[in-house]
């Protein structure tokens, strides 16, 4: 059975922008139970922020969250996976590239995230 990325993703997609303040970002991120949030400027996708990302780039340097810009935590180029592609690209794109998160698009728009998390849900195979 080879299971799709969209068949795993999720289709909440939440973001940022740029400009913002991390502060900002961490409240929204608390409020939306969100892992990942994905970075705007002008509209347009180009970077991801991680729970992670905040932790180690600016709790850990003791920068003031009000003060620093997402744009100076986040990653990117974002990198993106196609829906049609299985969970096993995903997974050896994710360890490829040292993430655990990924943007879903489907004809070159993005359409979802794909985490580490949702790749560690259990397949069950029909008798």
């Amino acid at each position: 059975m080879d299971i799709k990325v969209e068949e795993r993703m999720s289709k909440k997609i939440f973001s940022v922008e740029a400009d913002g303040s991390v502060l900002d970002l961490a409240r929204q991120m608390t409020e939306r139970r969100a892992g990942s949030m994905l970075v705007t400027r002008d509209g347009k996708y180009i970077g991801i922020v991680t729970e992670v990302d905040v932790v180690r780039k600016v709790v850990s340097k003791e920068l003031h969250p009000k003060e620093t810009p997402v744009s100076s935590i986040m990653t990117t180029p974002l990198v993106t996976v196609e829906a049609e592609a299985s969970i096993m690209e995903a997974n050896d794109l994710m360890e490829e590239r040292g993430l655990r998160h990924l943007a879903v698009t489907k004809d070159g728009v993005v359409a979802g995230v794909l985490s580490i998390r949702d790749l560690l849900h259990p397949v069950y195979v029909e008798a």
